[in-house]
């Protein structure tokens, strides 16, 4: 699961400790990109170098002495005169005590210069802090944080690494009070950690009193294997890139890393890597793979400083990666492909078809599903299977099918919202769409896809559909031809994901929405579309469309002599299902609105 960033609300400035409006906005969630908030500077994911301090009891202590036998450490950001720090003073007293015998430390660090030590004993006897309260009015320590608002937590792993950054909960904030907690960041984060599992949410804009800036302050590192970039690559290439994986070869030593440098460096600069093609400019996405131009500008910056790997420090914690199935829960159903597919050692291999017929005697509402392909021998040769696509159509159809589900290396399962699923009709033909890349060894795969089905009808029923257009034809030679498609809403509803799909002319593809006011927004922009990488487009927040809106597709394509994908840019092409011929699918799951029932008297 792709980590994700959210903003939250405003806050106030401390400025010489005095109180200003920073922003003013409604209580409301809005999830944005992590480098959006670059502002912070410090990252989850990142080394939290090992510091020491004297809290306000005169006893010293260390970072490295605080997580001595814990498997977290909680640092919760004071201010004894910021009124959201006040409401938040018992709840976090309640998760120190609730977690305290699960392995879990908590200290207070208060960088407001204005408070004096009174008001911090006041604060400590009020709330009841069980963990060293560290005056920090110099922001020496917070510094190192860069922390920003007074209610921010960090959560810091047994490893050093910072594993969550932001508010508690999403209950109170400088212009809000919600009746109740919609999502407990700290506890949700906390769990993961002890879990031993990836952190879903990793950084939120907590909501309080703006800090005296503490960027003046901030230490110089060097920039190492092991002070940064060990981190960067485990989180963001050894899902794949691992002993086992399904990547060509490792990524999970600074031997290996050293090694591949060069390549790393030409598929980071060109951002070949990791697969992400949608534009920053446009859209938020819940699955986006991409670096954080922060990770990215490190990343390229080491490499070229020689790929230094550093002074040993605390190593980053080993990341549990699901074995089979990474649903949750065994699926309810399982088909697979009746034939093992060869996969020669050498050569090209053609997209694949393999047309399964279910047997259900009655329609099914899936919740889950996922591809699984057999082919999955890691080590230094790497998987076979590129990427799989399920749809619902039979080999007897005409047009492409509905989308199913598709897998591709590091791509998680597909799960509906709650309450919503995908219909499965009753005897439903699964064509596989298959593309093998042989790595020199020679092996065979079956691979399977599994369906974890909804009790009855959901509430909402979600739907695969396309601005699509079959009538269309590439001039020979052309390098840029351009194929255009609209749809209009008669109904409204919430766009899930996209999925644009075109073959191997394919050059870019963009998703455009005309609201029917007139005004118009681009919803994803795909400007380097590769046939290779079938990506699904999972909006963070699904997106709202109403009747009149329009959808509009707009594909380019290169059949020049240019592509050196083309398979003849002599010819022109038209539509069909073959990859040496083309097609131009918007594909996009979507959630209609209900059509009204009929009234009795209508009929």
């Amino acid at each position: 699961m792709a980590r994700r960033t959210l903003v939250v609300a405003p806050v106030l400035a401390v400025v010489a400790g005095s109180l200003f409006l920073f922003s003013l906005s409604r209580g409301s969630t809005t999830l944005v990109a992590a480098d959006v908030i670059g502002a912070f500077g410090f990252h989850a994911g990142e080394l939290v170098h090992d510091f020491s301090f004297k809290d306000v009891n005169g006893d010293r202590g260390t970072l490295s002495g605080l997580l001595a036998g814990n498997q977290a450490l909680v640092i919760a950001i004071r201010t004894t005169e910021c009124p959201v720090s006040q409401k938040y003073g018992h709840r976090i007293a309640r998760i120190e005590k609730e977690y305290a015998e699960r392995g879990v430390a908590f200290a207070y660090l208060d960088v407001s210069p204005q408070d004096t030590e009174e008001k911090i004993r006041a604060d400590l006897e009020i709330f009841g802090f069980q963990g060293p309260y560290i005056p920090d009015p110099e922001g020496v320590i917070g510094a190192l944080f860069q922390a920003k608002v007074s209610t921010e937590i960090f959560v810091v792993d047994a490893a050093h690494t910072l594993r969550y950054r932001g508010a508690v909960d999403d209950q109170f904030g400088i212009t809000f009070s919600n009746p109740v907690v919609r999502n407990e960041y700290l506890r949700d984060a906390l769990e993961s950690v002890l879990a031993g599992e990836d952190v879903d949410v990793v950084e939120t804009e907590a909501s309080g009193c703006y800090l005296q800036t503490t960027e003046d302050r901030l230490p110089e590192r060097d920039l190492t294997y092991n002070t940064r970039v060990s981190r960067i690559v485990q989180q963001n290439c050894v899902t794949c890139h691992r002993e086992g994986g399904v990547g060509p070869f490792a990524l999970d030593s600074y031997q290996q890393v050293f090694g591949f440098r060069q390549m790393i460096k030409f598929m980071v600069e060109e951002r070949r890597m990791p697969p992400w093609f949608a534009s920053p400019e446009h859209g938020e996405w819940k699955n986006d793979r991409s670096l954080s131009e922060r990770d990215r500008r490190d990343l390229l910056a080491w490499i070229e400083a020689g790929a230094p790997e550093g002074d040993p420090v605390t190593p980053p914690l080993a990341r549990n990666f699901i074995k089979g199935w990474q649903l949750d829960e065994e699926p309810d159903t399982i088909f697979q492909l009746p034939e093992p597919q060869d996969v020669p050692a050498e050569g090209v291999l053609d997209y694949r078809y393999v047309y399964v017929k279910t047997d259900f005697a009655e329609d099914k509402w899936i919740e889950k599903a996922e591809a699984l392909p057999s082919a999955q021998q890691g080590g230094y040769t790497g998987g076979v299977t590129h990427h799989i696509i399920v749809y619902l159509e039979g080999p007897e159809d005409e047009e492409r099918g509905a989308f199913l589900v598709g897998w591709a290396p590091g791509v998680p399962p597909m799960a509906y919202p709650e309450g919503s699923g995908k219909k499965l009709p009753k005897g439903a033909w699964l064509m596989f769409e298959l593309h093998y890349t042989p790595n020199g060894v020679a092996t065979t795969d079956q691979t399977m896809v599994g369906f974890t089905f909804a009790d009855g009808r959901p509430e909402d029923a979600v739907e695969t559909t396309a601005v699509a257009t079959t009538e269309f034809e590439i001039p020979a030679h052309a390098s840029n031809h351009e194929v255009v498609a609209e749809q209009e809403f008669e109904r409204g509803g919430r766009i899930l994901g996209l999925l644009p799909h075109m073959h191997l002319r394919g050059k870019a593809f963009r998703y455009e929405l005309v609201r029917a006011d007139g005004s118009k927004e681009v919803v994803l922009d795909v400007p380097n579309y590769d046939f290779n990488w079938q990506l699904f487009y999972e909006f963070q927040e699904p997106l709202v469309v109403r009747p009149g809106d329009v959808f509009r597709g707009r594909a380019w394509y290169d059949n020049s002599e240019g592509n050196p994908a083309n398979p003849d840019p002599g010819i022109p092409v038209g539509y069909g299902k073959q990859s040496f011929e083309e097609m131009m699918f918007g594909f996009y799951d979507w959630i209609p609105e209900r059509r009204a029932k009929p009234r009795a008297e209508d009929n």
